[in-house]
This record gives C-alpha cells, structure tokens and sequence, in this order.
C-alpha cells in the first residue's frame, strides 16, 4: 500500500512539476514573453497550463482610443496537442482594468494573411476565453479536442462587437470533439459570433455539445446584424447536441445570417435538440433580424427536435426573409418542431413574419409539426411540397390566429399540399385538432390531382378568406354520381345533409354520402362557421357517424341553439378526406354570397407567387425600378411592407400607381384582400 501511495504522489509531483502559468507581457510575434513563445512552451509538455496576458500600456501594440492590445501573426502559431490548457484573455482585464468596457482586451488579428487561429489536435479540455479573434482563415479549429470550452470570445468582429472583421470560418469542431461547450450559462460566457465569410460555428462528426448563450449574427447588443453567410452548420454525424438551454441567459440569438441561420447536414446528422433560442429575431424577440432561413433540416438529418413540450423550450423563429423552418430533401425524416412560435413575437401575440412558417420539400417524411404557433407570415403557415414528402403530421397547432386565439393571419393558404404529398396527417383525434383560421386564402389547400391520402380530421376552421378545405381546382368541387372521379384525394364527395330538425335541446341531422362503399367512410360532423361559399367552415367538432350501405345516416346532437348551422365532411379508409358539405339548419342550407373570382395558381411552394385565387388586384412593371401601376379593383385598400414583416406605407388603389424608389433595392410584400404580392425593386 505504502509503495502504491508512493508512485501517486511522485506523479503528482511530476504533473505539478509540468504545469505552468506563462504571462503574455507583450504584444511581438516570437520572442520571450510573447504570445507565440507561451504556445510553443505549452505544445512543448504536459500541462496544466495557463496563458495570461500582463501586457503594459507602454506597448507599441496598445491603442490607447479603443483600449486594446492587437497581437497580429505573420504565420500561423503551432499546434497545441496538450490537454488542459486555458489561454484567459480576461486576465489582462484583471491585471491591467477594464479598458474596453465594450469587449475584449486582447485582439488576435490575421489580417487576412493567416490561415489558424488557434489549432487544439487531441487535446482535451481546452479553453479559450475573453479574446477577440479576426480576420483568420478560421479563428479557432478543434480536432478530436474534447471537453474544450469557448468562452467570453468575439470572434468575426471588431473589439467592440459593432462591426464585421470576419474570419472566413469562426469556430470549428470536429472529428471527436465531443462534450464541448460554446458560450455557457450566464451572460459573461457569451460569445458573439458575427461578420464570418462562411460559417460562424461549424460543428462536424461531433456528439454531446453546447451551444448557448452565444449572439450568432448580430452585434453585442443583438439588436443589428453583422451577418455570417451560414449561423452555425452541424454536418456529418452530429450527435446529441444541444443549441440552446431553458433559461434566458442559455439562449442563443441566431439572426441576421445571410443564408441559413441553423442549418443540419446529413443522415449522421440526428437526435439533436434546438430549444430557448431566438432565430431571425432582435435579443427582445420583438423585431425582425432575419436570416434567409431559420432552421434547416437536410439531406437525410433525421429525429431531431426543434422545441419541446416545455414554454421554456421554445424557440422563437421568426422574421426570417425565406422560410422559418425547412424540412428538405431525400431521407429527412422523423424531425420534431414542438412547441415554437414561427411568425410572431417572443409573446405570441404580435406578427414578426417569415414568408412562410414551414415549408416541407424534397421527400422529407414522417415529420412532426405540433402544439405551435403558425402564424403572421406573409405567405402560407405551412407548405408540403413534391412526392415522397409523405406521412407527415400537423398536430395541436394554431395557424392564422395568436396565443390568445385572435386573428394573426398567414397571408395564403394555413397549410398547403403542393406535386403529390399522400399520407398527410392533419389533427386527428379531437386532441390532436389543430386551430386554422383567419388566413388569407384557404385553411387547407390541395393544389394536385397526385396529393392523395391526406386526413384532415376534427380541426377548427373558421374566418379564412376561402374555402376551409379547398380540393383543386379552386372553389367548391361538386358531387358527382357514384363519386367515381380522381383528383386531389380522389376528389372524395362530402356528405348532403338533407334535413335538420329541433326538438328542445337536441338536434337530429340526417343525410346521404354517394360514395362506393360508404359504410366504410367516417362522416365527421360540425358546428358550422357559414363561410361565402355556404360549405363549412367546420368550427366545432362534433362526433362522427357510419353511413349504412345505402349511403344513408343520421345523429343526434346535444346542446346548441336552435338556429345552429351544421355541416360535415367524409374521410375515407385511405384517408382521403373531402371539402366540407352545404351549411345546414333547421331553415335549411345556408345561402352562398360572392366568392372571389378564382384561377388555380400552382405555384409548388406557395412563395413570392402572386395567387390569382385572391387577385382584386394585379401590378406591373414587376421587378420595377421605382414605379408601380395599379390594374383591378380601384376601391381596394394596400399596404406595403418589407420582407421582415415591417409595414412601409397605406396605398390607396384610385391612385392607379405609387412610387417605391424611396426604398432600398430589395423585395416588398404587398397585401391587398388577402393576397400577397412579391415586388422586386432594382
């Protein structure tokens, strides 16, 4: 026992005897007591080691305005492959005050010269802290480094966190750099992470990292962008990383980035969670700083989470100028988005809009889109486009109205299913009924003979522009004997309520479904929103019947007054589910007032097209250089806001044109009526 005591403590003594503190004492780039010289000794033996800086005012790299020491490499320092080194930037604060009470002491600048930062190669359990690093080819790369940490650091920015010295990339790790830690828990750990050519953070063949607290995007204050082209990019097979936290000071903003704000790469790329974070939005949650898309699911990522059940989860993703969230391409599947407000404010209440909320592309499948907030965007809540974007379920979700239920309209269509999705799911069990109402054309829209297979069971619709459900083409599909037609889900033919009566407190309905087969259709019943065309809108769920073989069914309805309107829909054993039937009360159907002219506009997406299904009005020259005409109906009121949602100016349509020259080259929105109108000024 004594001789085994022995050999431990004589290696503590060897490991005490390695480590050192070396003191940065100037700001030359070789030499005793630079920067360079302290790596080297550190690469050199075993730590632990510390690098502080004790740099005197005196130094010929000292810029007594701004009050920081700039160290400028002129070839790229050595590779530290010793575990447990920390090189504490905050220490010249501590030896010398706070002399840039806007960030960092001591600035690492490549000039664009130099290609590292800093590079850690097997090398766990590094640190780098309270620095500024710029102008790199990329600031700071970590290859199979564990446990390392950034903290404190401004990396891409100038010294004040106020304006772009990008690096080409900013932080990387990669290749078993797992468990490690990006900004922290509290306010002093964050980064800023900004003005990168490339890629702010990029987070390769990883697991178990964190990312919080950190502005990716924005200046120090989050309140502007200084744009990186992409936020952060996980790729390969990153795992079970975390970008976010459930506390305030955990929370990323991800703003501002000229292409995506969190895009993940990959079929490796899984089980990852994003939760807390503000993505296109100022550090308030209340104004526009869009990325061109907010979060990106790609090219096979799959079970990824993108909220959660918890409010403190939820990620705020919103003002993006494309899309808020992007589910895209072959095998991106089974991914969450729980729980987050996609085209509002940090309160659910007020629009901060994306162009679209959710857009699902590219044979992504078996998604998940429940219990958020969809709403405010300029053009549809949610699309799914193309084959093979199938099965994918729209749960508990509110699209068109704000967290209080009241009118916060996506601009076209709630949800809608473009190029031949099949399976879709939306709502489901009276539970699972999502709420789709006030938007600007259709709460649901199938636009293509091929989308087939699409439920569309016990949700709320009510006060959309159009039809609740719309089979195309446009506008109400009639029955047809024997329903023997195909279409956008085989153009099922809904139910006829042939009669309601009243007696005290109960009504009795009753009707025909002509359909092959109808005892194995479900005839859902509702309490009726009479819309202008008199078909639905379904706003109360009722119950559901089985017609018998002829066709024929009836049921029974308690308590609601005797003048309710009633209508129904029919869902066969594939799923197909059919527009809403005539609106019915004791008086009989409810009489249809002026719909608005309709052509199909077949627009995939359901973006930038102007839809000539909500078209009191048209505009040309578009793209334009200052001067729009005005062509339609000259009673019609326009406004004219950015793409982040920010109202510009009233137009008033007799004028027959106005003048968009004062504004920056760009894109605008028009809204009139419901339609929204991409102009393009250059």
């Amino acid at each position: 026992m004594k001789h085994i005591l022995t050999i431990i403590i004589s290696l503590m003594i060897l490991l005490n005897a390695n480590a050192a503190v070396y003191i940065v004492t100037n700001t030359n780039d070789s030499g005793t007591g630079s920067l360079r010289n302290a790596l080297t000794q550190c690469s050199n033996s075993a730590g632990p080691h510390t690098i502080n800086f004790n740099i005197p005012a005196t130094d010929a790299g000292y810029n007594a305005q701004t009050g920081v020491w700039v160290i400028a490499p002129s070839s790229t320092y050595p590779y530290i492959q010793t575990s447990n080194v920390t090189i504490d930037g905050t220490s010249q604060t501590t030896f010398g005050g706070d002399r840039n009470p806007l960030g960092p002491e001591i600035v690492i600048d490549g000039s664009d010269i130099v290609d590292y930062g800093f590079r850690f190669m097997n090398a766990s359990h590094t640190t780098v802290k309270g620095l500024c690093i710029c102008r790199f080819t990329e600031a700071a790369q970590f290859y199979n480094s564990p446990y390392s940490t950034v903290t404190s650091c401004y990396v891409g920015t100038d010294a004040t966190g106020s304006s772009a010295m990008g690096n080409y990339i900013g932080l990387e790790f990669i290749s078993g750099s797992d468990y490690c830690t990006i900004g922290g828990n509290t306010a002093a750990d964050r980064n800023v992470i900004s003005g990168n050519e490339h890629i702010g953070i990029r987070l390769l063949d990883v697991r178990y990292c964190t990312v919080s607290a950190n502005l990716i995007g924005t200046d120090r204050t989050g309140t502007y962008a200084i744009p990186n082209a992409d936020g952060m990019s996980m790729e390969g097979a990153v795992q079970y990383c975390t970008i976010g936290g459930t506390t305030e000071t955990e929370r990323n903003i991800i703003s501002g980035n000229l292409d995506y704000g969190l895009p993940l790469f990959g079929v490796g790329a899984t089980e990852n969670i994003i939760i807390g974070n503000y993505i296109g939005t100022d550090i308030t949650g209340s104004y526009a700083i869009g990325n061109t898309y907010g979060v990106l699911c790609d090219d096979g990522s799959f079970s990824n989470r993108v909220g959660g059940p918890s409010d403190a989860e939820r990620n705020i993703i919103s003002g993006n100028v494309g899309y808020g969230v992007f589910l895209y391409n072959n095998g991106t599947s089974r991914n969450l988005i729980q729980n987050n407000y996609i085209g509002t404010d940090r309160t659910g209440m007020l629009a901060v809009a994306n162009t679209a909320g959710i857009i699902i592309d590219g044979i992504s499948y078996s998604n998940i889109i429940d219990d958020n907030i969809i709403s405010g965007n300029l053009q549809s809540g949610i699309g799914i486009n193309i084959t093979g974007s199938d099965s994918n379920r729209i749960v508990r979700n509110k699209i068109g109205v704000n967290a209080a239920n009241q009118p916060l309209p996506n601009g076209m269509d709630g949800i809608r299913i473009s190029q031949g999705p099949v399976g879709t799911q939306i709502g489901g069990t009276p539970a699972e009924s999502n709420i789709i109402a006030h938007n600007g054309a259709c709460g649901v829209y199938i636009t293509n003979p091929s989308c087939v297979s699409n439920r569309i069971s016990c949700n709320s619709f009510h006060d959309n522009g159009f039809l609740a459900i719309d089979l195309y083409q446009p506008g109400v599909s009639a029955n047809d004997n024997g329903d023997s037609d195909a279409g956008a889900n085989n153009l099922l033919n809904f139910p006829v309520i042939q009669s309601v009566t009243f007696n005290q407190s109960s009504h009795t309905l009753s009707g025909t479904l002509d359909t092959p087969n109808p005892s194995a259709v479900e005839v859902q019943l509702y309490v009726a929103a009479v819309d202008h065309s008199a078909h639905g809108e379904g706003m109360t769920y009722l119950k559901s019947v089985t017609p018998t073989a002829s066709g024929a069914w009836t049921a029974t309805v308690e308590g609601y007054p005797s003048d309710t309107y009633f209508t129904a829909l029919s869902i066969d054993a594939q799923g197909n589910t059919s527009e809403f039937s005539l609106a019915v009360n004791t008086s009989g159907p409810a009489e249809p007032t002026d719909l608005p002219s309709s052509d199909p506009d077949d627009d995939p997406e359901g973006i930038y097209s102007v839809s000539d299904r909500m078209a009191p009005v048209a505009v040309y020259p578009n793209p334009t250089t200052g001067r729009i005409f005005i062509k339609g109906n000259a009673a019609t009121p326009m406004e004219l806001y950015s793409t982040n949602g920010r109202w510009l100016q009233h137009i008033d349509a007799r004028d027959g044109s106005f003048d968009i020259s004062p504004y920056p080259n760009g894109i605008y929105i028009l809204r009139s009526a419901g339609q929204s109108i991409k102009i393009v000024k250059h």
